[in-house]
């Protein structure tokens, strides 16, 4: 066994720290405070302490000065391997001058070499806001001449109606989207056209999983005519603006599984694809013109730190003389690339790569959560890829935005439009080093305040080591072996209030007799910008077993 680690603590007080530490394996204490013995042992607990120290074989310095260290401990005695000096003061009602004096003396005192400072860090300590509890929400929606309105789910009942995109908005997702349009702008005559856009669609979009959109049920009474569902905007429910939105104790758990008629539901528009393709359809749609849309979008995904169940999405469309379409891909490619290498040069002041790849050199498990649910939605013909890393290929996660072309005859044989559709939260991410989708979406005010309004800046994290809890799940599957993953992932969201960072599947195996199917599940809980607490952790991972219980109609183990 090696010498001990010899341990030196100043402005010790009743030496309560001293006493608690000097237990520790392979460690000698020498505890120091400023006052005599005779004043420190009057102190409660102190003259026990002071016994306890002696009695484990540590040394108690009394009247100690911290200012001239090396009057107390002669050279030829062994260095410290660690000093302590926990929350220096001169005691008493000393001002602030006067303790920065006192560091400032304790740091100056004569030594044989200098503190190694490389890697010091500064901590500093906030009160966290409480977690969260978001009720039921309701939304009115205007819808021609009356209202009509539906529970929000629950997950998304603090993302719903932000305005990040709004004129005012300061938000990073609004400076990438007002840096793209203006460089676009130079390039080609724009329109925008976000004001006609609406939030809900009803019926089936071809090639899409059910279990990936958020479904809504529109209260009875108040349910449109199957006339005035099939006179909208691709089978949309359509509407100017969200009126307001209402707090209520109902339950706003959706489900789609539970006798429900997928014929008779809504569902947030998980796309701005179909808008897009409404323009043109519409007749007043002029070629060489730019037409730009953005708004929210709503997916159901895996968890994952890039995985978001909303995110802002940015289409372009431009219809061009057939034969020209790939000019058009370019220019328009070319175009976005310059807006994004300023934007991350200013940034980080180093270089992005960002590329055009063909979609057919792609599979399906290379693509990440966006790309992949594009490309449900119809055929793709390129990924645009952005790399900041220094990697030569197109990692996962790296997608961030789909081309796709395709041929109208309402407007003419000799026309084809491009489609060009953008992750905007995405990109804010990787422009500015945000490694948490989450962050986004905070209602803390740190975030904000590092981007002033046009800016962007490299993000720094609130907290350099958020606590983390592991806890798992063990289940059997229902037979016949269904289980929906997406549904999993989605429950463990909304119990968590998005605390749940990593869902991992670390044991399966099947029962050779029944043919039943166990699987095993370890969630990490960990939050982005809240301090989470052991116990709440906790709750939530009831509360999780409870609803995919009753949700999924498994059996917990």
């Amino acid at each position: 066994m090696g010498p001990a680690r010899r341990v030196l603590l100043l402005g010790e007080g009743n030496f309560s720290f001293a006493a608690s530490l000097c237990g520790a394996a392979g460690t000698h204490v020498v505890a120091t405070c400023y006052e005599s013995e005779e004043e420190v042992s009057g102190w409660g607990r102190a003259a026990e302490s002071i016994r306890r120290l002696r009695d484990r074989g540590a040394e108690v310095v009394f009247s100690v000065d911290c200012t001239k260290l090396k009057d107390y401990f002669l050279p030829e005695k062994p260095e410290f391997d660690c000093i302590y000096f926990n929350f220096p003061h001169c005691g008493r009602k000393a001002g602030v001058v006067k303790n920065r004096e006192l560091l400032a003396r304790f740091f100056r005192r004569s030594q044989d070499k200098p503190f190694c400072v490389e890697g010091a860090l500064n901590h500093i300590f906030t009160r966290s806001m409480p977690l969260p509890r978001f009720k039921p929400m309701i939304c009115e929606i205007e819808l021609e001449s009356r209202k009509v309105s539906f529970h929000v789910p629950q997950v998304l009942v603090d993302k719903i109606n932000r305005g990040f995109l709004e004129l005012n908005s300061n938000h990073p997702v609004q400076t990438v989207k007002e840096r793209l349009t203006e460089e676009l702008s130079q390039a080609f005559p724009s329109q925008n056209t976000d004001y006609c856009l609406s939030l809900l669609h009803q019926g089936h979009l071809s090639g899409v999983c059910h279990s990936n959109i958020f479904w809504i049920i529109l209260s009875a009474e108040e349910t449109p005519s199957t006339e005035e569902m099939s006179s909208g905007l691709a089978n949309a429910v359509l509407f100017s603006h969200v009126d307001f939105c209402r707090n209520t104790d109902k339950n706003g758990w959706e489900n789609v599984q539970q006798g429900c008629h997928i014929s008779k539901q809504c569902y947030l528009r998980p796309s701005l694809l179909p808008y897009a393709q409404a323009i043109i359809q519409k007749g007043a749609f002029l070629p060489g013109t730019l037409h730009v849309l953005s708004g929210p979008v709503f997916r159901k995904c895996l968890i994952g730190p890039y995985s978001m169940p909303v995110f802002h999405e940015m289409v372009f469309v431009c219809a061009v003389n057939r034969g020209t379409e790939n000019s058009c891909i370019q220019i328009l490619v070319n175009n976005i690339k310059t807006s994004i290498h300023s934007l991350h040069q200013t940034v980080s002041g180093s270089k992005v790569n960002i590329n055009l790849q063909e979609a057919m050199s792609f599979e399906t498990t290379e693509l990440n959560d966006f790309a992949a649910f594009e490309s449900q939605l119809s055929k793709i013909q390129y990924f645009i890829c952005m790399e900041t890393g220094t990697s030569g290929s197109c990692e996962k996660g790296s997608c961030v935005g789909i081309i796709r072309t395709a041929h109208y005859e309402l407007l003419s044989s000799e026309l084809v439009v491009v489609f060009v559709s953008l992750n905007l939260d995405l990109l804010a991410m990787l422009i500015c080093g945000i490694t948490d989708w989450r962050m986004l979406w905070t209602s803390d005010t740190r975030f904000l305040c590092q981007f002033p309004r046009g800016e962007l800046k490299l993000f720094k994290s609130f907290s350099l080591y958020p606590p983390s809890y592991v806890h798992d799940v063990s289940f059997w599957v229902p037979d016949g072996g269904q289980f929906d993953e997406v549904a999993f992932h989605t429950i463990a969201r909304r119990v968590s209030g998005e605390m749940v960072i990593s869902i991992q599947l670390i044991d399966s195996f099947q029962q050779s007799e029944t043919g039943q199917k166990s699987l095993c599940y370890r969630l990490t809980f960990q939050s982005c910008d809240k301090a989470l607490s052991r116990q709440e952790v906790a709750e939530m991972q009831l509360l999780f077993r409870k609803e995919i219980d009753q949700r999924l109609g498994v059996t917990l183990r």
